[in-house]
């Protein structure tokens, strides 16, 4: 007959309430559909289907899901250049962190955290610690007097008497 029946589920998505309960559409019509309440439309994937000359509706993958927001900011590591870049986080992406200069990885493995299905962030292990800066030495007539010696330390110089 060349027209389309009802329309397909899409998982997470509804088409618009005028459209939504149609039993027929005409060949060419086109229904964009939106993300229901708590999920997001992914980047670059489309959102529209058509009724095909065929007379069935064009595929269409699933182009919502739910997201986390930013991912946390840690005093220790900063995103990696490709997570750091991305908008979109969608449940069980994991984002990868490179120790701050003048910090130094404790293990062979990067930091990382994990969109959980909660749409929270996991933890991000402190894997980074601060390089040492070596003890430093006593100038000529003084004495460096310091707890510390972790980059990031301050040091008091006090001069000798006179």
């Amino acid at each position: 007959t060349g027209d389309c029946g009802p329309l397909p589920n899409i998982n997470h998505a509804e088409p618009p309430e005028d459209v939504k309960h149609r039993e027929r559409f005409t060949v060419g019509s086109k229904v964009t559909y939106g993300c229901l309440a708590g999920y997001s439309k992914l980047p670059l994937l489309p959102d529209t289907v058509q009724c095909l000359r065929n007379s069935e509706w064009s595929n269409l993958q699933e182009f919502c899901s739910r997201n986390c927001s930013s991912p946390p900011r840690v005093h220790f590591a900063r995103l990696s250049k490709e997570d750091g870049m991305r908008n979109f986080y969608a449940v069980n992406t994991t984002v990868t962190y490179i120790c701050h200069p003048g910090y130094e990885n404790t293990t062979g493995q990067a930091p990382t955290s994990t969109c959980r299905d909660n749409i929270s962030w996991s933890a991000v292990p402190e894997l980074c610690r601060r390089k040492s800066c070596g003890m430093p030495a006593n100038p000529e007539h003084g004495k460096v007097i310091t707890n510390d010696h972790l980059y990031g330390a301050k040091a008091d110089v006090v001069c000798d008497h006179g």
